[in-house]
């Protein structure tokens, strides 16, 4: 028997890709207008991103004093590290 989708899940303006459409599909870089994906993706400041392992307590601390807590632990990190 076929499973019903989750009505919650669906969304009748904008139905599942079928297959035929996902074929058709070209990579961002072909069809945006000059320079523009460049602009979306390019990395300011020469940031990285990076998977770090850090104590809970330290993620809680920064994440609990509010929005950017991730911008506020990388000038903790730069200014612990005799940064800029």
């Amino acid at each position: 028997m076929a499973r019903r989708p989750d009505p919650y899940l669906t969304d009748a303006e904008n139905p599942e890709l079928e297959a035929e459409a996902i074929a058709r599909g070209r990579p961002a870089k072909e069809v945006l207008p000059g320079g523009l994906y460049e602009a979306l993706t390019q990395r300011t400041n020469e940031t990285v991103s990076v998977t770090l392992d850090i104590d809970r307590s330290v993620l809680e601390r920064f994440q609990s004093a509010g929005p950017n807590w991730r911008e506020r632990m990388n000038e903790a990190l730069k200014k612990a590290s005799g940064g800029r």
